[in-house]
């Protein structure tokens, strides 16, 4: 008993107090077992997101740099062909500068069904035509909406979880699909790392909760639990929990009709997969905590969220949103300054909510999205001059 049984005494001074300060120290280790575990599947959520959206931003990439009027007139008998050549060469460039294991292009058949068009793998490829497994996110594509595999499926090539994107021809219809493949056990070996995570946080959920118990009471411990959720660790902006609950308070805003104007501007990093396969992880992280710097220190008086590993995202409210074509134009002259100096590069795209066609928050956050990607082509080409 010892240390504890002499707190106990210096606290309450009788039986009966030492029984209540055992049943609240019960209590708060029973909140912080089970805060702990609300953690444990709010950060295997949030893995998984970052994930899919990293799935997502491949796909989308590849999509848009390929040509939907060319894609759709292949056949089997192109192959010799410019344009099929064109498009080859877009998919091979992903596969060996991303280092992925199997990116192809795909028809959706006139019945359903789903067929191979182009695929890069220089070992063993999937025959122009040859049949695909259909699954729910790949006929999601097929709609025009963008979307990763919940459940793995297995082919003749592997099991795995594939994302998919769209390709538009002139006319905006659908004219193709881009699928990249990533291996089941890899994916699922991401999200399982979740649990290690979790039982730290439980250990340390438990320690604390005496500490504050003895210390600072219950009230400071909630505090703590929520800037562990809200707060990025890397960068101390907001994090994607944080994020995703503001985009939902507007939403509900938006239901009631009293939402405030807002607007969207997401932001990208270049260059972070080179810094870290370079100089390593941690040169990495300094990368990401100075492009957060630039970015808060800039719109300074609206909320930066950390969304993703290099991706970051600013709600603009009152005077940010006021001067935002302002705010904007400076910010893109000091990254190309940056770029020609060597420094920090950050692609920017940005968009404003629009109540004439706007349903909801993240149609916004989509067309800002597909501005930074614009954006981060268009530095890209300029560096090359």
């Amino acid at each position: 008993m010892g240390v504890i049984s002499e707190d106990v005494k210096k606290v309450t001074g009788t039986s009966y107090g030492r029984r209540k300060y055992y049943i609240a120290l019960a209590i708060i280790m029973l909140t912080n077992i089970v805060i702990s575990f609300s953690l444990m599947f709010m950060y295997q959520k949030s893995l998984r997101n970052q994930i899919n959206q990293r799935m997502l931003d491949i796909v989308n990439t590849a999509a848009y740099q390929l040509n939907g009027d060319e894609l759709e007139k292949l056949t089997a008998d192109d192959v010799e062909t410019e344009e099929y050549q064109r498009a080859l060469a877009v998919l091979r460039a992903f596969q060996k500068n991303i280092q992925l294991e199997y990116i192809y292009g795909i028809n959706p058949e006139p019945d359903g069904s789903f067929t191979f068009t182009i695929d890069p793998d220089e070992e063993d490829p999937g025959e122009f035509g040859e049949p695909i497994v259909s699954t729910d996110a790949l006929k999601l594509a097929a709609s025009g909406i963008a979307s990763v595999d919940q459940v793995p499926y297995e082919d003749d090539w592997g099991r795995f979880y594939s994302a998919y994107a769209p390709i538009y021809d002139s006319e905006g219809n659908v004219a193709g699909i881009v699928a990249v493949d990533f291996n089941a056990e890899w994916y699922e070996k991401q999200l399982n790392s979740s649990f290690a995570v979790s039982a730290i946080l439980i250990m340390i959920a438990m320690t604390v909760s005496v500490i504050l118990l003895r210390e600072k009471g219950h009230h400071d411990q909630i505090k703590l639990v929520n800037r562990m959720a809200y707060i990025d660790p890397l960068t101390k902006v907001k994090s994607k929990q944080a994020y995703a609950e503001n985009a939902k308070k507007i939403d509900e805003s938006l239901v009631n009709g009293d939402a405030p104007e807002f607007g969207v501007i997401v932001f990208d990093l270049n260059g972070l997969k080179l810094i870290n396969d370079t100089y390593g992880h941690e040169a990495g992280d300094k990368f990401i905590k100075d492009g957060s710097k630039i970015i808060c220190r800039h719109y300074a008086h609206s909320p930066v969220y950390r969304i993703g590993g290099d991706e970051f995202v600013v709600i603009l409210t009152g005077a940010d949103y006021k001067n935002r074509i302002e705010l904007l134009r400076s910010f893109e002259k000091m990254i190309e300054e940056n770029q020609k100096n060597g420094d920090i590069v950050i692609a920017s795209g940005m968009d404003i909510y629009n109540d004439d066609y706007d349903s909801d928050f993240t149609a916004v956050f989509n067309r800002a999205d597909q501005k930074m990607y614009i954006r981060k082509r268009f530095l890209k080409e300029i560096a090359k001059e």
